[in-house]
């Protein structure tokens, strides 16, 4: 298979249980929005957002130095599978102790610190996951993280539903959390043991081995922690100047991307082991510079979409008409999603090469401008002044990649692939321009087009922009086509 088949075929693998795990934690969501209040919706949702930072802080940097060290040494997998547990039990102990005296230190209501304190218990079996899915990320076997996230989801699902559903506290859904990590756990150490069954065995784990692999993932952990705290550092300063209304609304505008973001963060992880043993750095500057003019091409219809279908799409996926309000956030957000195809692939490229302390440099300076930023806007525009700082730091962000890259490995032609999908996405908005009722946008009207005139727009625009975005597929598909009438 060739190099870009594989990563293809990874990036396929990554994304269907990327896919399970966020469709899961949406139908939860979904669930509460349509069983409660926007207030008890905010609530899980920062104390989900708030799980995922201390889990990062668990995982110490740990996923990403199993994936490079599998990858370069496939028969050590057991041994850095097993010491990279010791590792990951300390480091998420400490977290859970982190996550408790966060609730208690920001001197958030009763039920707010219960709820956090509750699902600081899902830290554990969730740290030593990510250890396992790094090891089968090594050894290129994405499909088995896949197949191991399936139960663990289809029982949170299952016990989210019949908790809300018989009327439970929340306290019941953090339970239902904790058992769903716990089982996913369990099956992906099956899955990784398998891939480990052909490596050297271990004659027994010390923790003195663990804690090394501590101290060499430290500039990792820096840099995900870092960028944890970035990633929540809005909605927390949110939580301090709104409501939980208003995180709310920003946590579904977010939920909303997701789907997107997963294919960027699929094909990031899924280059990651092959750029960790891609000698040349003008190849690996080459498959970057490709991958993301491929990411850029993919993203420009759905940009679109969302654009046009923000309150019908956050009205159906959440089924109130409350939500609607979100739809301003989105169209500021949706900005991002032609940002964020850059930054997981430069990123990961500066990992493999070795320049990781590169990365936790540009983390930590856009940590620092997200805290002027925010206060400054946040503080003033709520919600809107959230969303227009998420988009203004992911831009800073780019650049500082994309400047490093060129520093540390080779320069990039990305004005090029803009310009190779440029015809197509002007051709799109051609299409869609036609349905547009322009005079309801000169008077600033909310509605300017009906979900009917939107969907005729979209795919008659899809029909004009796929042959001349993706060329090379539209051939292959007519040469298969003519090959078969020709046979017959």
């Amino acid at each position: 298979m060739t190099t870009m088949g594989k990563i293809r075929r990874n990036a396929v693998a990554i994304f269907t249980g990327d896919l399970v795990n966020k469709a899961s934690t949406f139908a939860v969501y979904a669930m509460l929005s349509r069983y409660t209040s926007l207030e008890s919706f905010g609530l899980l949702q920062f104390g989900l957002l708030v799980l995922y930072t201390f889990n990062v802080f668990a995982a110490a940097g740990l996923p990403t130095l199993l994936t490079r060290r599998v990858a370069r040494h496939a028969n050590r997998s057991r041994h850095l599978l097993y010491h990279g547990y010791a590792g990951a039990l300390a480091s998420s102990l400490l977290a859970m102790l982190g996550m408790i005296l966060f609730a208690f230190v920001m001197r958030y209501d009763a039920e707010m610190r219960w709820v956090l304190c509750l699902l600081s218990i899902a830290i554990v079996p969730y740290a030593l996951t990510l250890v396992a899915e790094a090891v089968i990320r090594g050894r290129e076997r994405m499909h088995l993280i896949a197949l191991a996230n399936l139960p663990g989801n289809a029982l949170l699902v299952g016990g989210a539903f019949a908790v809300l559903s018989l009327g439970y506290s929340i306290y019941w859904l953090a339970a239902v959390v904790i058992t769903a990590r716990t089982a996913t756990f369990l099956l992906t150490h099956a899955m990784a043991s398998y891939c480990c069954q052909h490596s050297l065995a271990v004659p027994g784990v010390g923790f003195r081995v663990g804690m090394k692999q501590l101290k060499h993932s430290l500039v990792f952990f820096g840099n995900d922690g870092v960028n944890a705290i970035w990633s929540a550092l809005d909605q927390v300063m949110l939580s301090k100047f709104a409501s939980e209304r208003e995180i709310g609304l920003l946590g579904s505008s977010y939920q909303i991307l997701q789907p997107i973001l997963m294919v960027y963060r699929a094909v990031g992880t899924s280059a990651f082991p092959t750029l960790c043993y891609t000698a040349s750095r003008d190849a690996i500057a080459e498959m970057v510079q490709s991958l993301i003019g491929l990411l850029w091409r993919l993203s420009t219809p759905a940009a679109i979409g969302l654009f046009l279908l923000a309150d019908e799409i956050l009205v159906f996926a959440y089924g109130n008409e409350e939500f609607r309000a979100a739809a301003v956030v989105i169209r500021i957000l949706v900005f991002t999603l032609f940002l964020d195809p850059v930054t997981p692939l430069l990123g990961h490229a500066l990992w493999a090469t070795k320049n990781e302390a590169v990365v936790l440099r540009i983390v930590l300076v856009n940590l620092m401008a997200n805290v002027v930023v925010g206060c400054l806007l946040i503080s003033q525009f709520g919600l809107i002044g959230a969303a227009v700082t998420y988009v203004s730091i992911n831009f800073f962000n780019v650049l500082q990649h994309k400047y490093y890259f060129r520093l540390e490995i080779a320069p990039l032609a990305l004005g090029r692939e803009w310009l190779r999908g440029l015809p197509a996405t002007l051709c799109l908005l051609a299409v869609v321009a036609c349905f547009v009722q322009w005079d309801a946008v000169r008077a600033g009207q909310h509605h300017w087009i009906s979900l009917g005139q939107a969907i005729i727009a979209l795919t008659l625009g899809m029909i004009v922009y796929v042959p001349l975005a993706f060329p090379g597929l539209c051939s292959h598909g007519v040469r298969m086509v003519t090959g078969k009438l020709e046979k017959a």
